[in-house]
């Protein structure tokens, strides 16, 4: 029985191509949707889950009082050991702080590293790290160790094995492999090629309870035990170990592992964390593009049922059942749902190299395997089957077959509908077009929008030898006399997230009071080089002695501060040692951070030679690549050690804004995914309804009406349904939209003419789809209409 219904069901599918073929596309580019989407969201869940031990394990991290941030992901370096040794919930704790670039060496390969981690021995008890070589309880408890992946030790020694031999760091140090791990899963929070021992990290304030907060620290909670109850202790030990006025600065808090990928968004995290916004956001695309998908098939099957009228009836003459005929009709949807599962399950191997591109991702077809994701897509078809098929199995099967063979049926009990199914597509696809344009808008305001100062070429070189801190006024000159070096400046952080959070005493405020200011510490000729106007006062200067104690801030931070008069105030650092110095210059405000991010009070001062880590060059566009040559070579000489890297500040500040490029470009793709589809709908609809009134049509012509007269006729109907979805969907869209726009602190406002543009070209691609559909009926002769009369 079973195997008769799926040859009918074959026979009948193919007997009518042009139906075959339009509801396999539709069908197909919806699942292979929902497929990508599935595999994007599946991806984002599994952050952190491959650690056996993902239940017990949280991060510490705390927030501050005074700051313009709600937490920050790290803390100092004693506060884990003291936690450990201290509160009982606490089975085990370990830290990693972050290396910054190293220059890594084996004999004649010098190559910089940037992803490495100082880290306790005790991570190999808390995560879930394989390690391959070596003995993980010991490998990071010497002086000068380190740990590899097995990618990083091919990179360095070939196919022989690395464990036991060195590697030098930074020119200075020889450390030895004492174990090698498994490649660490793209799927973590934080990943790395090497780890140094913790043993081996050498700071000053590495045992601060209050400078100097690196620390990235995670605690293995024992079983049983309530991980709420740490905190509060974790608050006891901190007031201990500081002054009450420091301490009420911090409440320390716990996060869960699996959590920190998509709902951390605290300040210093180690990687750019997803949002599970962005998870609701693409699952609802999903579901549309689904639900776009079956309202096609609805009205694509509906619009034969004409045609397939008489063979219902005769099916009932002879003695078929309602229930039968219902299950014919289903095995007809499901075997149209398999066949086109099975096309987009191809779809989705060619899509699959697009969407990691995308997303950044780096999704394996092999996930495709993965028994939950199977599930899911078995899930998702047969869902699509029963969506899709009920109604319109439900609605031939129950044809009256004398009211059919008589020739009585007249089909028009469903049309209102279809006709809602099409609005409620078009609905959909205003969502998806307005939602389109306005992330476009807003992508395209974050990367115009005047900065406040001149990103471009702006070169930004990373200090590797002291000997370009000692000599920086040699280097200076040497520079300058090439004529495409237009302005050399030293500092020891830059615009683009780069402000650090020393803390700040204004004149007439207390450390309890006082906004959060945020700093960056320059020479005199870093205002000058990137362009940052001085509107009250001066920049530094060498010309005054006492200006390596002064200090310039920007105006929001007079703002802040209530200072009509800033000129005649003061600033200390007492965190650094530095006492009251005059503020000398006011700035105008710029964006130091990302654009989503409102502007904040800045401080800006001359530190210690030692505190510069970055030259920064501004060079003429014009000369860009002989200068660079020229750049290269001098610091060939003055730093032979470290090989030259560079890279441009705009770029940086690009960058900040690869979410919203990624959001934007995958809407656009699936926008016209979505619009696609909803004229696919529409077509149907426009067929069904001309395969009615073709008798009609042929009348009118021989009657004198023109093919415009027919095509205006057979069109302007569909013009109402688009303009009805299109105004249903409008405002759904704009309320979604501005709840994602007031996620930015400066962002557009909604352009009513271009959202009314939006609607002019939908209606403008509906018509274009009618209108091919009507003026083929209207072309054709009224004889083959006709003869039949």
């Amino acid at each position: 029985m079973i195997k008769h219904y799926l040859q009918v069901a074959w026979r009948s599918l193919f007997r009518k191509k042009a139906y075959a073929f339009t509801t396999l596309t539709g069908l197909s580019l919806g699942l292979t949707s929902c497929i990508l989407i599935l595999l994007f969201v599946v991806d984002e869940l599994s952050f952190d889950q491959y650690h056996i031990r993902k239940d017990r394990i949280y991060r510490l991290a705390t927030t501050m009082e005074g700051s313009e941030f709600e937490g920050i992901a790290k803390v100092n370096g004693p506060w884990g050991p003291a936690a450990a040794q201290t509160i009982p919930e606490i089975e085990s704790m370990a830290r990693i702080v972050m290396t910054g670039q190293l220059l890594v060496e084996n004999g004649p390969l010098r190559l910089y590293e940037p992803n490495g981690f100082y880290a306790d021995s005790t991570l190999f008890q808390i995560f879930s790290y394989a390690m391959v070589e070596g003995d993980a309880r010991k490998a990071l408890t010497g002086l000068n160790t380190m740990v590899v992946t097995k990618s990083f030790a091919r990179k360095y020694f070939g196919e022989t094995s690395a464990l036991g031999k060195t590697l030098r760091i930074d020119g200075q140090t020889d450390y030895q492999v004492t174990g090698i791990i498994e490649d660490v899963p793209s799927a973590s929070h934080f990943t790395f090629d090497y780890l140094l021992s913790m043993r081996s990290l050498q700071h000053p304030q590495r045992d601060s309870w209050t400078q100097w907060n690196q620390f990235y620290t995670y605690f293995l909670v024992r079983e049983g035990a309530d991980p709420n109850s740490i905190p509060a202790k974790m608050k006891s030990i901190i007031d201990r170990n500081m002054d009450k006025e420091t301490s009420a600065r911090y409440n320390p808090f716990l996060q869960h592992l699996t959590g920190i990928h998509l709902r951390s968004h605290l300040h210093r995290e180690i990687n750019p964390n997803s949002d599970v916004m962005y998870i609701y956001i693409f699952s609802s695309i999903a579901l549309l593009i689904l639900m776009i998908s079956c309202v096609n098939f609805v009205n694509m099957t509906t619009a034969i049922a004409s045609v397939r009228s008489k063979e219902i009836g005769v099916r009932k003459v002879n003695g078929a059942a309602h229930k039968q005929l219902v299950i014919q009709f289903m095995a007809e949807v499901f075997l149209v749902c398999v066949m086109s599962m099975m096309i987009a399950l191809m779809l989705t191997l060619v899509a699959l190299p697009v969407l990691n591109d995308l997303t950044g991702k780096s999704i394996q077809a092999e996930y495709l395997l993965r028994p939950a994701i199977a599930i899911a897509i078995l899930a998702v078809t047969l869902l699509t089957g029963v969506l899709a098929g009920s109604y319109p199995a439900l609605y031939q099967a129950s044809l009256k077959p004398m009211q059919v063979l008589k020739g009585r049926w007249t089909p028009s009990g469903s049309s209102g509908l279809r006709k809602a199914l099409v609005v409620f597509q078009f609905a959909l696809s205003s969502l998806l077009v307005i939602a389109s344009v306005v992330i476009f808008q807003q992508l395209h305001f974050l990367q115009n929008k005047s900065l406040g100062f001149d990103p471009h070429q702006l070169l930004t070189i990373p200090i590797q030898s002291n000997t370009l801190r000692e000599n920086h006024e040699t280097v200076r000159n040497e520079l300058l006399n090439f004529p495409g070096v237009l302005t050399v400046s030293l500092s020891g952080n830059i615009p683009g997230g780069g402000d650090w959070g020393i803390p700040t005493v204004p004149e007439g405020f207390s450390s309890e009071n006082t906004p959060p200011i945020r700093i960056m510490a320059v020479d005199d000729q870093f205002l000058k080089t990137y362009g940052i106007e001085v509107i009250q006062g001066r920049d530094f200067s060498r010309d005054f002695a006492s200006d390596s104690g002064a200090y310039v801030i920007n105006e929001e931070a007079a703002k802040q501060l209530g200072w009509t008069d800033p000129l005649s105030k003061t600033f200390s650092m007492p965190a650094v040692g530095r006492g009251p110095g005059r503020v000398v210059g006011v700035v105008k405000d710029f964006h130091f951070r990302s654009i989503r991010e409102k502007i904040g009070p800045l401080l800006f001062f001359m530190p210690p030679r030692e505190w510069y880590a970055i030259y920064s060059i501004k060079i003429d566009a014009a000369r860009s690549d002989e200068t660079l040559e020229f750049i290269e070579q001098q610091w060939s000489r003055f730093d032979p050690d470290h090989p030259f890297t560079y890279s441009f500040l705009d770029d940086r500040f690009q960058l900040l804004y690869q979410q919203e490029r990624r959001l934007a470009t995958i809407i656009g793709y699936f926008t016209g995914i979505g619009i696609f589809l909803a004229c696919l709908g529409l077509y149907s609809l426009a067929s069904y309804t001309i395969q009615q009134r073709v008798k009609e049509i042929g009348i009118r012509k021989v009657i004198g009406a023109s093919t415009q007269q027919i095509v205006t006729l057979l069109s302007k109907q569909y013009l109402l349904l688009v303009v009805i979805g299109f105004a249903l969907g409008t405002p759904v869209s704009l309320y979604v939209l501005q709840q994602w726009l007031d996620s930015f602190a400066y962002h557009v406002s909604f352009n009513f003419l271009l959202v009314g543009a939006c609607g002019l070209v939908s209606i403008a691609i509906a018509l274009l789809t009618v209108g091919l559909r009507a003026l083929r009926a209207a072309s054709s002769n009224p004889a083959d209409s006709l003869r039949s009369e």
